[in-house]
Protein backbone atom coordinates (compact mmCIF):
# COMPACT_ATOMS: atom_id res chain seq x y z
CA UNK A 1 0.00 0.00 0.00
CA UNK A 2 1.54 3.32 -1.07
CA UNK A 3 1.76 6.03 1.57
CA UNK A 4 -0.13 9.29 1.18
CA UNK A 5 1.81 12.56 0.60
CA UNK A 6 1.60 13.27 4.35
CA UNK A 7 3.50 10.06 5.05
CA UNK A 8 0.58 8.11 6.56
CA UNK A 9 -0.64 4.83 5.17
CA UNK A 10 -4.42 5.00 5.06
CA UNK A 11 -6.56 2.12 6.29
CA UNK A 12 -8.68 0.48 3.66
CA UNK A 13 -12.28 -0.24 4.72
CA UNK A 14 -14.66 -2.74 3.21
CA UNK A 15 -15.85 -0.07 0.74
CA UNK A 16 -12.26 0.75 -0.26
CA UNK A 17 -12.49 4.25 1.26
CA UNK A 18 -9.24 5.62 2.63
CA UNK A 19 -9.88 5.85 6.37
CA UNK A 20 -7.56 7.28 9.00
CA UNK A 21 -7.92 6.62 12.71
CA UNK A 22 -7.69 9.57 15.09
CA UNK A 23 -4.51 8.17 16.63
CA UNK A 24 -2.76 8.70 13.27
CA UNK A 25 -3.90 12.29 12.69
CA UNK A 26 -0.93 14.65 12.49
CA UNK A 27 -0.52 18.37 11.70
CA UNK A 28 -1.00 19.40 8.09
CA UNK A 29 -3.48 18.73 5.23
CA UNK A 30 -5.00 15.27 4.85
CA UNK A 31 -6.74 13.99 1.73
CA UNK A 32 -8.24 11.00 3.48
CA UNK A 33 -11.37 10.09 5.44
CA UNK A 34 -12.29 10.24 9.13
CA UNK A 35 -15.20 8.24 10.54
CA UNK A 36 -16.59 9.31 13.89
CA UNK A 37 -19.52 9.91 16.18
CA UNK A 38 -20.25 13.57 16.91
CA UNK A 39 -20.45 13.68 20.70
CA UNK A 40 -21.05 17.40 21.14
CA UNK A 41 -20.52 20.79 19.52
CA UNK A 42 -20.66 24.38 20.77
CA UNK A 43 -19.91 27.97 19.79
CA UNK A 44 -16.53 29.36 20.83
CA UNK A 45 -16.46 33.11 21.47
CA UNK A 46 -13.72 35.61 22.20
CA UNK A 47 -14.80 36.97 25.63
CA UNK A 48 -12.96 40.27 25.18
CA UNK A 49 -13.87 41.15 21.59
CA UNK A 50 -17.30 39.42 21.79
CA UNK A 51 -16.66 37.82 18.39
CA UNK A 52 -17.38 34.27 17.23
CA UNK A 53 -14.21 32.20 16.90
CA UNK A 54 -15.98 29.21 15.36
CA UNK A 55 -17.71 25.92 16.15
CA UNK A 56 -15.78 23.45 18.31
CA UNK A 57 -16.65 19.75 18.43
CA UNK A 58 -15.87 16.62 20.41
CA UNK A 59 -15.49 13.55 18.17
CA UNK A 60 -14.87 9.85 18.88
CA UNK A 61 -13.77 7.22 16.34
CA UNK A 62 -14.33 3.47 16.20
CA UNK A 63 -11.23 2.81 18.31
CA UNK A 64 -12.56 5.01 21.12
CA UNK A 65 -10.02 7.79 20.53
CA UNK A 66 -11.34 11.30 21.11
CA UNK A 67 -10.26 14.35 19.16
CA UNK A 68 -11.40 17.95 19.04
CA UNK A 69 -12.87 19.32 15.81
CA UNK A 70 -13.15 22.89 14.55
CA UNK A 71 -15.15 24.81 11.94
CA UNK A 72 -14.22 28.43 11.19
CA UNK A 73 -17.02 31.05 11.07
CA UNK A 74 -17.02 31.29 7.28
CA UNK A 75 -17.76 27.56 6.92
CA UNK A 76 -20.37 27.15 9.67
CA UNK A 77 -23.39 27.74 7.42
CA UNK A 78 -22.23 24.96 5.11
CA UNK A 79 -21.83 22.23 7.73
CA UNK A 80 -24.05 23.15 10.69
CA UNK A 81 -27.38 22.01 9.13
CA UNK A 82 -25.97 18.46 8.84
CA UNK A 83 -24.72 18.25 12.40
CA UNK A 84 -26.62 16.41 15.13
CA UNK A 85 -25.04 15.22 18.41
CA UNK A 86 -24.94 11.42 18.58
CA UNK A 87 -24.95 10.89 14.82
CA UNK A 88 -22.15 9.07 12.96
CA UNK A 89 -20.36 10.83 10.08
CA UNK A 90 -17.56 10.54 7.60
CA UNK A 91 -15.38 13.51 6.75
CA UNK A 92 -13.33 13.56 3.57
CA UNK A 93 -10.37 15.94 3.53
CA UNK A 94 -9.39 18.00 6.56
CA UNK A 95 -6.52 19.90 8.09
CA UNK A 96 -4.69 18.81 11.23
CA UNK A 97 -3.93 21.85 13.35
CA UNK A 98 -2.17 21.91 16.70
CA UNK A 99 -4.56 21.62 19.63
CA UNK A 100 -4.94 24.83 21.60
CA UNK A 101 -2.95 25.24 24.79
CA UNK A 102 -5.84 26.49 26.97
CA UNK A 103 -9.20 24.96 27.86
CA UNK A 104 -8.59 21.68 26.02
CA UNK A 105 -11.36 19.06 25.99
CA UNK A 106 -9.33 16.12 24.61
CA UNK A 107 -5.92 14.57 25.18
CA UNK A 108 -5.05 14.54 21.47
CA UNK A 109 -2.30 16.94 20.39
CA UNK A 110 -4.06 17.74 17.10
CA UNK A 111 -7.43 19.28 16.17
CA UNK A 112 -9.30 18.09 13.06
CA UNK A 113 -10.20 21.36 11.31
CA UNK A 114 -12.65 21.51 8.40
CA UNK A 115 -10.87 22.94 5.36
CA UNK A 116 -11.99 24.44 2.04
CA UNK A 117 -12.40 21.01 0.41
CA UNK A 118 -13.87 19.10 3.38
CA UNK A 119 -16.95 16.98 2.68
CA UNK A 120 -19.14 15.93 5.61
CA UNK A 121 -21.85 13.28 5.24
CA UNK A 122 -23.81 10.90 7.46
CA UNK A 123 -22.40 7.37 7.65
CA UNK A 124 -25.52 5.40 6.76
CA UNK A 125 -26.19 1.88 8.06
CA UNK A 126 -22.65 1.37 9.27
CA UNK A 127 -21.92 -2.00 10.95
CA UNK A 128 -19.02 -0.36 12.79
CA UNK A 129 -19.51 0.33 16.49
CA UNK A 130 -18.79 3.82 17.81
CA UNK A 131 -18.88 4.53 21.54
CA UNK A 132 -21.56 6.98 22.64
CA UNK A 133 -19.26 9.12 24.76
CA UNK A 134 -15.95 9.31 26.60
CA UNK A 135 -15.35 11.05 29.93
CA UNK A 136 -12.23 12.33 31.68
CA UNK A 137 -12.87 12.43 35.42
CA UNK A 138 -10.83 14.25 38.03
CA UNK A 139 -10.88 13.93 41.79
CA UNK A 140 -10.75 16.81 44.27
CA UNK A 141 -6.97 16.41 44.52
CA UNK A 142 -6.61 16.45 40.72
CA UNK A 143 -8.67 19.63 40.45
CA UNK A 144 -6.60 21.28 43.17
CA UNK A 145 -3.37 20.45 41.34
CA UNK A 146 -4.63 21.99 38.07
CA UNK A 147 -6.35 25.01 39.66
CA UNK A 148 -6.07 28.34 37.75
CA UNK A 149 -3.83 26.80 35.06
CA UNK A 150 -6.41 27.17 32.23
CA UNK A 151 -5.24 23.88 30.74
CA UNK A 152 -7.38 20.81 30.19
CA UNK A 153 -11.05 20.87 31.13
CA UNK A 154 -11.94 17.67 32.97
CA UNK A 155 -15.25 16.14 34.08
CA UNK A 156 -16.70 15.81 37.58
CA UNK A 157 -19.27 13.34 38.92
CA UNK A 158 -20.71 13.25 42.41
CA UNK A 159 -23.81 13.65 44.54
CA UNK A 160 -25.43 17.00 45.18
CA UNK A 161 -25.50 18.48 48.68
CA UNK A 162 -27.08 21.87 48.04
CA UNK A 163 -28.65 23.67 45.08
CA UNK A 164 -28.62 27.45 45.46
CA UNK A 165 -28.37 26.97 49.22
CA UNK A 166 -31.24 24.47 49.44
CA UNK A 167 -30.64 21.12 51.11
CA UNK A 168 -31.63 17.75 49.64
CA UNK A 169 -33.16 16.76 52.97
CA UNK A 170 -36.26 18.39 51.50
CA UNK A 171 -37.00 18.96 47.81
CA UNK A 172 -35.08 21.94 46.38
CA UNK A 173 -37.25 24.39 44.45
CA UNK A 174 -35.62 26.00 41.40
CA UNK A 175 -36.60 29.62 40.78
CA UNK A 176 -36.03 29.76 37.03
CA UNK A 177 -36.78 33.48 36.84
CA UNK A 178 -34.10 34.25 39.42
CA UNK A 179 -31.70 31.77 37.81
CA UNK A 180 -32.19 33.44 34.42
CA UNK A 181 -31.49 36.82 36.02
CA UNK A 182 -28.37 35.60 37.85
CA UNK A 183 -27.35 33.44 34.85
CA UNK A 184 -26.07 30.67 37.08
CA UNK A 185 -26.86 27.87 39.51
CA UNK A 186 -24.58 27.11 42.45
CA UNK A 187 -24.38 23.42 43.32
CA UNK A 188 -22.39 21.97 46.20
CA UNK A 189 -21.23 18.54 45.03
CA UNK A 190 -19.25 15.77 46.69
CA UNK A 191 -17.44 13.04 44.75
CA UNK A 192 -17.58 9.81 46.75
CA UNK A 193 -16.08 10.54 50.19
CA UNK A 194 -14.01 13.53 49.09
CA UNK A 195 -14.44 17.16 50.18
CA UNK A 196 -17.50 19.15 49.10
CA UNK A 197 -16.82 21.37 46.07
CA UNK A 198 -18.63 24.46 44.81
CA UNK A 199 -19.78 24.07 41.22
CA UNK A 200 -21.05 27.12 39.33
CA UNK A 201 -23.19 26.28 36.29
CA UNK A 202 -23.46 29.22 33.91
CA UNK A 203 -25.85 30.20 31.13
CA UNK A 204 -26.61 27.17 28.91
CA UNK A 205 -25.38 24.72 31.55
CA UNK A 206 -27.71 26.36 34.11
CA UNK A 207 -30.66 26.04 31.71
CA UNK A 208 -29.78 22.41 31.01
CA UNK A 209 -29.51 21.73 34.74
CA UNK A 210 -32.99 23.17 35.42
CA UNK A 211 -34.53 21.23 32.53
CA UNK A 212 -33.07 17.90 33.62
CA UNK A 213 -33.71 18.50 37.33
CA UNK A 214 -37.41 19.12 36.71
CA UNK A 215 -37.76 16.22 34.26
CA UNK A 216 -37.16 13.60 36.98
CA UNK A 217 -40.20 12.30 38.86
CA UNK A 218 -38.08 11.87 42.00
CA UNK A 219 -35.50 14.45 43.03
CA UNK A 220 -32.20 13.56 41.27
CA UNK A 221 -29.11 13.26 43.44
CA UNK A 222 -26.22 12.41 41.09
CA UNK A 223 -24.68 15.08 38.89
CA UNK A 224 -22.07 14.82 36.13
CA UNK A 225 -20.75 17.96 34.44
CA UNK A 226 -18.18 17.80 31.66
CA UNK A 227 -15.37 20.21 30.84
CA UNK A 228 -15.27 22.26 34.04
CA UNK A 229 -12.70 24.93 34.74
CA UNK A 230 -11.00 25.23 38.13
CA UNK A 231 -10.54 28.51 39.96
CA UNK A 232 -9.28 29.50 43.37
CA UNK A 233 -11.64 32.03 44.94
CA UNK A 234 -10.28 33.34 48.22
CA UNK A 235 -8.22 30.19 48.65
CA UNK A 236 -11.21 27.90 48.08
CA UNK A 237 -11.47 25.59 45.10
CA UNK A 238 -14.40 26.33 42.80
CA UNK A 239 -15.45 24.57 39.60
CA UNK A 240 -17.15 26.52 36.82
CA UNK A 241 -18.89 25.31 33.69
CA UNK A 242 -17.71 26.42 30.25
CA UNK A 243 -19.45 26.76 26.88
CA UNK A 244 -18.31 23.18 26.13
CA UNK A 245 -19.87 21.75 29.33
CA UNK A 246 -22.71 19.22 29.37
CA UNK A 247 -24.95 18.18 32.25
CA UNK A 248 -26.09 14.65 33.17
CA UNK A 249 -28.02 13.25 36.12
CA UNK A 250 -29.01 9.94 37.78
CA UNK A 251 -29.81 7.63 34.83
CA UNK A 252 -28.59 9.68 31.86
CA UNK A 253 -25.27 7.95 31.13
CA UNK A 254 -23.36 4.93 32.42
CA UNK A 255 -21.07 6.85 34.82
CA UNK A 256 -24.08 8.45 36.57
CA UNK A 257 -25.82 5.06 36.72
CA UNK A 258 -22.71 3.52 38.27
CA UNK A 259 -22.38 6.37 40.75
CA UNK A 260 -26.06 6.12 41.66
CA UNK A 261 -25.45 2.44 42.45
CA UNK A 262 -22.46 3.33 44.64
CA UNK A 263 -24.51 5.95 46.45
CA UNK A 264 -27.21 3.38 47.16
CA UNK A 265 -24.59 1.17 48.79
CA UNK A 266 -23.17 4.10 50.79
CA UNK A 267 -26.22 6.06 51.98
CA UNK A 268 -24.26 7.70 54.80
CA UNK A 269 -22.32 9.72 52.20
CA UNK A 270 -25.53 11.30 50.93
CA UNK A 271 -26.74 12.15 54.41
CA UNK A 272 -23.58 13.83 55.71
CA UNK A 273 -23.56 17.62 55.41
CA UNK A 274 -20.64 19.72 56.62
CA UNK A 275 -22.39 23.02 57.27
CA UNK A 276 -19.15 25.02 57.53
CA UNK A 277 -17.89 23.81 54.17
CA UNK A 278 -21.07 24.27 52.15
CA UNK A 279 -22.04 27.68 53.54
CA UNK A 280 -18.65 29.36 53.84
CA UNK A 281 -18.07 32.16 51.33
CA UNK A 282 -14.67 33.09 49.96
CA UNK A 283 -12.88 35.86 51.89
CA UNK A 284 -11.01 38.37 49.70
CA UNK A 285 -9.47 41.80 50.17
CA UNK A 286 -10.85 44.80 48.26
CA UNK A 287 -7.78 44.68 46.02
CA UNK A 288 -8.37 41.01 45.20
CA UNK A 289 -12.02 41.72 44.38
CA UNK A 290 -11.00 44.54 42.00
CA UNK A 291 -8.44 42.22 40.41
CA UNK A 292 -11.15 39.58 39.91
CA UNK A 293 -13.54 42.12 38.34
CA UNK A 294 -10.89 43.22 35.83
CA UNK A 295 -10.47 39.68 34.45
CA UNK A 296 -11.80 39.29 30.91
CA UNK A 297 -13.68 36.11 31.79
CA UNK A 298 -15.17 37.44 35.06
CA UNK A 299 -18.41 35.81 36.19
CA UNK A 300 -20.73 36.83 39.01
CA UNK A 301 -19.55 35.44 42.32
CA UNK A 302 -20.08 36.00 46.03
CA UNK A 303 -17.33 37.06 48.43
CA UNK A 304 -16.85 38.20 52.00
CA UNK A 305 -14.66 41.22 52.69
CA UNK A 306 -13.81 42.69 56.09
CA UNK A 307 -13.28 46.45 55.79
CA UNK A 308 -13.53 49.72 57.71
CA UNK A 309 -16.12 52.28 56.55
CA UNK A 310 -14.40 55.69 56.32
CA UNK A 311 -17.42 57.74 55.28
CA UNK A 312 -21.13 57.37 54.58
CA UNK A 313 -22.78 59.34 51.78
CA UNK A 314 -26.20 60.30 53.12
CA UNK A 315 -29.24 60.48 50.86
CA UNK A 316 -28.16 57.54 48.66
CA UNK A 317 -29.62 54.03 48.64
CA UNK A 318 -26.58 52.31 50.05
CA UNK A 319 -28.32 49.46 51.85
CA UNK A 320 -31.58 47.50 51.84
CA UNK A 321 -33.44 45.18 54.19
CA UNK A 322 -33.24 41.58 53.03
CA UNK A 323 -34.71 38.20 53.91
CA UNK A 324 -32.54 36.48 56.50
CA UNK A 325 -32.80 33.24 54.55
CA UNK A 326 -32.19 34.06 50.86
CA UNK A 327 -31.00 37.71 51.14
CA UNK A 328 -33.61 38.91 48.61
CA UNK A 329 -34.96 42.43 49.21
CA UNK A 330 -38.11 42.16 51.31
CA UNK A 331 -41.44 43.90 50.82
CA UNK A 332 -43.56 45.60 53.44
CA UNK A 333 -46.77 43.71 54.11
CA UNK A 334 -49.82 44.98 56.03
CA UNK A 335 -48.30 44.04 59.39
CA UNK A 336 -44.92 42.43 58.68
CA UNK A 337 -42.05 41.99 56.22
CA UNK A 338 -42.58 39.54 53.33
CA UNK A 339 -40.18 37.74 50.97
CA UNK A 340 -41.42 37.30 47.39
CA UNK A 341 -38.80 34.63 46.66
CA UNK A 342 -39.32 32.40 49.69
CA UNK A 343 -43.03 33.20 49.96
CA UNK A 344 -42.62 33.69 53.69
CA UNK A 345 -44.26 36.28 55.93
CA UNK A 346 -43.31 37.58 59.38
CA UNK A 347 -39.64 37.22 58.50
CA UNK A 348 -36.68 38.83 60.25
CA UNK A 349 -35.06 41.51 58.12
CA UNK A 350 -31.28 41.79 57.77
CA UNK A 351 -29.45 44.82 56.40
CA UNK A 352 -27.51 44.25 53.18
CA UNK A 353 -24.99 46.95 52.26
CA UNK A 354 -24.20 48.07 48.72
CA UNK A 355 -20.50 48.85 48.73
Amino acid sequence: MAPKPNGKCPITSESDDNVMFFRDVSPGPHETQLRFRLIHFWEAWNPLKKTLIGIEMLLIDEQGTVIQGFISPGRIERYLPKMKPGSVYKLNNFYGSSNKSVYRVSDHAVTASFSWNSELSVLEDSPIHFDEDRFRFHSFEDFQASCDRKGDLYDVVGHMKLVNGQSFIGTPVLDEVEIARARHVLVHVQSHDGPVMKLYLWDQAAKEFCKKFKSYENTPTVLLVTAVNTKSLGGTLALTSMSSSRVFMDYDVQPTIDYFGWLGSNPQSAEEVNVEVVTKRETLTIGEIFSYIKQGSTKEAFFECTATINDVVYGSTWYYISCSGCHTKVMKGPTSLMCSKCGKVNISGVAQYLL
